[in-house]
């Protein structure tokens, strides 16, 4: 058999025909992979930065929906504690604090039974307490209660050592938490669904266990205020607080001071009106004048 020379062969070939040596397929290919590849990494660095952004709010989202049932549930102990002494908790009795006296009402535990009222409570046996395996006639083995993790909020990494409350009472003579007295029911003249019985805050400084909450006298009623004690939180939306009629709300940062300090009183008489459009979310309703009701009579 006689083969074709080269020269015959390549003149054989269509004259549109374009053959490519193996290093040109190379160079082409990869000149049309840079830019699929540079493509791929910026959507790769899109959907990562939407997913971080999409997560970070689900949880603060999730966190700030925990924080309210956790008020919630501090505002149904109040009233089962209330049916049961007929009066709300004092904010100190005995020198111990009304959060241990919640305990019971807020989980099943031997914790409350093994607190010693008859101690400080910051004495060693109550300050350890929280981490000691406790006997129980419900469970076979000693169990640790861990009391504290319920007072934190549940934004922040809960940690078993960590022992601080964000939750605060407010304290005051015209407040809804009293010193060695609880209140009555009746004492609550100001409307309820607007009157605030407890408030986060974002310090770390009062342990869960200490007789000390926000006094009205010496806070500061700018929320988040970062100088004294005040109603604050890490949630962007603000702090939330437990009305007196067992709902929660939150407050929004703009909240105007003279605004909160009507809603801490229980008998200051002001009328509270709950607006989205207001800063914070509330307004005071200014009373009509008699002049002013005059002029409007037809």
């Amino acid at each position: 058999m006689i083969l074709p020379s080269d020269d015959i062969a390549w003149q054989t070939l269509p004259k549109n025909l374009h053959l490519s040596s193996p290093n040109e397929n190379e160079e082409r290919s990869g000149a049309h992979e840079f830019p699929l590849r540079a493509v791929s990494v910026v959507v790769v660095l899109c959907l990562g930065v939407v997913t971080v952004i999409f997560g970070w709010q689900w949880r603060e989202d999730l966190a700030e929906q925990e924080c309210d049932n956790r008020l919630k549930a501090i505002g149904l102990a109040l009233f089962n504690y209330f049916d049961t002494y007929h009066e709300f908790p004092p904010a100190r009795l005995d020198g111990h604090s009304w959060r241990v006296r919640m305990v019971p009402y807020l989980v099943s535990s031997p914790y409350y039974s093994n607190y010693r009222f008859e101690e400080p409570w910051n004495s060693d046996w109550n300050l350890q307490l929280e981490s000691l395996p406790l006997e129980s006639w419900k469970m076979e083995e000693p169990i640790i209660c861990y009391p504290n993790l319920f007072w934190q909020c549940p934004g922040e990494r809960q940690d078993e050592t960590v022992s601080h409350t964000a939750y605060l009472m407010l304290v005051g003579p015209h407040a809804f938490g009293r010193k060695e007295k609880g209140i009555r029911w009746q004492e609550i003249t100001d409307d309820p669904a607007t009157t605030i019985a407890v408030a986060e805050t974002a310090s770390h400084s009062i342990h869960w266990l200490q007789p000390k909450d926000l006094e009205v006298e010496t806070m500061s009623f700018q929320i988040n205020d970062p100088e004294k004690p005040s109603i604050s939180s890490h949630h962007p939306h603000g702090p939330h607080v437990l009305f007196c009629d067992g709902t929660v709300a939150q407050l929004g940062p703009d909240l105007p001071p003279e605004v909160l300090k009507a809603m801490i009183t229980i008998d200051g008489g002001e009328k509270i009106v709950r607006d989205q459009n207001a800063p914070g979310g509330y307004h005071l309703e200014e009373e009509t004048t008699t002049s002013e009701a005059a002029d409007v009579q037809p």
